[in-house]
């Protein structure tokens, strides 16, 4: 064997002996932040082109959230799963006409800043795309939130803080089936694929300490939309972000008659 594969060999197995790098505290801390943000973004909750144009969704989210464990170092925070595991976001979503068969869609999402168990939080979210629609509908979206939210993390009677910007992009596909009878109405499987840029700035009240995470995450979903009724639809839609965060999210909304 020459010198080179032998150097090579030796790096290799130094390489696969060495231990991964520990996570520090401020990593940990750092993802805790990076958690946090990704319950905030704006999954679709909804399947592609399913509203006609000019046909609106009124509904309300119930956001699922999984346990996160707080431990940072030798402290443990105190995690969003620890004060509920679930939280509600109002959402309007409204369709648009487009040309030949595709259609567009706009939507907004706010929670107002009303203090419960507490925790603050003040959330406005924008989204809007394009559908194209056929026996397999598909469709590309673009969406953002902004939010702050207060609450107790570092002790049980601060008020700390965590800013997040979240803006993201997906493309998702779904086939809408009608129901069997005697049930009257579709049901409409989908999937989507797409990204989710979060910027989360956390800063403790004790000290005025700043922490801050950025990071871009792929972004996987699969969800179920069924109507029983020509106004109202049920949407389930699971959430994830490999390796980080993965969820559920519940949507009931009223459709007004055009």
């Amino acid at each position: 064997m020459t010198h080179a594969p032998r150097r090579a060999l030796a790096l290799l197995l130094l390489g696969a002996a060495w231990p991964a790098r520990a996570q520090t505290m401020l990593d940990q801390e750092e993802r805790l932040i990076e958690l946090h943000s990704l319950l905030v973004a704006l999954p679709a909750a909804e399947a592609p082109g399913a509203l006609e144009p000019f046909q609106a969704s009124l509904g309300l989210e119930l956001i699922t959230i999984p346990t996160i464990d707080g431990t940072t170092g030798g402290k443990r925070q105190i995690t969003a799963s620890d004060r509920t595991r679930v939280f509600p976001r109002p959402r309007l979503l409204v369709g648009l006409p487009g040309p030949g068969p595709l259609r567009a869609f706009a939507g907004a999402a706010y929670i107002p800043p009303v203090r419960v168990n507490e925790v603050s939080s003040h959330l406005g979210g924008l989204e809007a795309g394009l559908a194209w629609v056929g026996p397999l509908a598909a469709a590309l979206r673009g969406h953002g939130v902004y939010a702050t939210s207060m609450s107790p993390v570092t002790e049980r009677d601060s008020r700390d803080t965590l800013r997040t910007v979240a803006l993201g992009a997906d493309l998702s596909a779904g086939w809408t089936l009608p129901l069997p009878l005697p049930l009257v109405g579709t049901a409409t499987p989908f999937a989507g694929l797409g990204v989710e840029h979060v910027d989360g700035r956390f800063r403790v009240a004790s000290d005025g300490a700043v922490l801050t995470s950025r990071k871009t995450v792929l972004a996987l979903s699969a969800g179920l939309r069924a109507t029983v009724t020509p106004h109202v639809e049920a949407v389930a839609e699971w959430v994830d972000y490999p390796g980080r965060l993965s969820h559920v999210v519940f949507k009931l909304a009223w459709l007004p008659g055009r």
